[in-house]
């Protein structure tokens, strides 16, 4: 008779018993906001979580409907006078989830997997999004989640492949690694190549090593958080052995990650050029137009770096630098919650399209990429013409005039 199989280790939701039940988190969720339900705040998630781990709460599907319907934005984290781990109770409960229903959500992690684990296969969809936008294919019946995803795709530049070393303009002042990220060469290469300019100009040389991985933030707040850990580690390692200052990244959520799990510094790109100004400053030439910026979760909650990009756009000349107004609450992108929940991410995105028109600003800058994706289909569905990009084109911009 064969050995039994080892049970899996269960998920640890003690943290749970720290919290007081103050509910001086509830006014500040985005989703107890939407459905004025107790149970989609984080004071009754973490009351079900608490059920759950005293074993009184079996995770049937309207518990496990609610947990699911977290954005991991963590501003409730954020206010909590207890400094209960509020992030880590979420990962751990989605993660008892996933022991005790691995059917439920198997379609988008095996998605997940066939993607972002590969990226050859990244590649080819970034080609076939390309060919669907510039065919405007989007317009034609597709199903459900194919269409949401083909909408989502920001305009796309041709993919970074990228070289493993550029050195630095002037006078070199060090060097550091940059993280690309398994979306990065795909979704956001006109972002990686203005990060390599400004970076250089600010006089430091950038290494771009080869096989870097996934920051494993998708697995980390999808039920699996070992393995969301564990991909952190192994993308930092991808540094190792190289004589480096910082290892910067143009995506908060992806260096929230690294810095979270990955057991060494690592800065989003705006932190770290703000904090190292060069002196002098190269030179920077005049951008005569208006520019809102949204604030993503993971650099106002978790990275809590403040308004790293307005500051560093406020250096441009004529750049009328704006937040855009309800920082404080999340977009509704929060990883694949775009996709698993698209009403509730959809009603999140509404006030930010709103308030982003009402300012009459030409672009929209976002520093992290999937806040980015969400907000400008939301701008392309009100056939909006301005842009989301990323702070840091415009300082590559504002380098390269003439």
């Amino acid at each position: 008779m064969e050995p039994s199989a080892k049970p899996a280790p269960q998920p640890d939701l003690s943290a749970t018993q720290q919290c007081v039940m103050c509910g001086m988190c509830v006014p500040h969720c985005p989703t107890y906001a939407l459905s004025r339900n107790e149970a989609d705040g984080p004071r009754g998630r973490i009351s079900l979580m608490l059920g759950i781990h005293q074993g009184r709460l079996e995770a049937d599907e309207k518990v496990i409907e609610h947990l699911d319907g977290c954005l991991s934005c963590r501003a409730c984290e954020r206010i909590c006078p207890s400094k209960v781990p509020y992030g880590a109770l979420i990962d751990a409960g989605r993660a008892h989830i996933l022991a005790t229903s691995p059917e439920r959500g198997a379609g988008m992690r095996r998605l997940r997997d066939a993607l972002l684990l590969r990226p050859a296969r990244l590649r080819l969809v970034g080609l076939a999004a390309r060919l669907i936008q510039a065919l405007r294919l989007d317009r034609l019946p597709m199903p459900g989640r194919l269409k949401r995803l083909a909408l989502l795709a920001p305009p796309l530049a041709p993919a970074l492949r990228a070289g493993d070393h550029y050195p630095a303009t002037g006078i070199r002042r060090g060097a550091v690694g940059l993280f690309l990220g398994c979306m990065g060469p795909v979704f956001e290469a006109e972002n990686l190549r203005a990060a390599i300019r400004v970076l250089n100009a600010w006089g430091y040389d950038v290494h771009v090593p080869p096989a870097q991985g996934c920051c494993g933030a998708m697995h980390q707040h999808g039920g699996a958080p070992d393995k969301g850990t564990s991909m952190a580690r192994q993308a930092m390692q991808a540094f190792a052995g190289r004589t480096l200052d910082a290892v910067v990244g143009v995506s908060s959520g992806c260096m929230a990650q690294l810095t979270e799990h990955g057991g060494a510094a690592a800065f989003e790109l705006t932190d770290f050029l703000i904090r190292h100004l060069p002196d002098p400053m190269p030179a920077l030439n005049p951008l005569p137009r208006k520019v809102a910026v949204h604030l993503p979760c993971t650099q106002r909650n978790v990275l809590r770096t403040g308004d790293t990009a307005v500051d560093l756009l406020k250096l441009i000349p004529e750049l009328d630098v704006i937040e855009l107004p309800g920082n404080d609450r999340c977009c509704g992108a929060a990883g694949t919650h775009m996709l698993t929940h698209p009403e509730q991410a959809d009603a999140l995105r509404a006030p930010k399209i709103e308030a982003f028109q009402a300012l009459g600003a030409d672009q929209l800058a976002s520093t992290n990429i999937g806040c980015a994706m969400h907000l400008g289909a939301g701008l392309r569905a009100d056939d909006r013409k301005a842009e989301v990009i990323h702070p840091v084109r415009l300082l590559a911009e504002a380098l390269r005039i003439p």
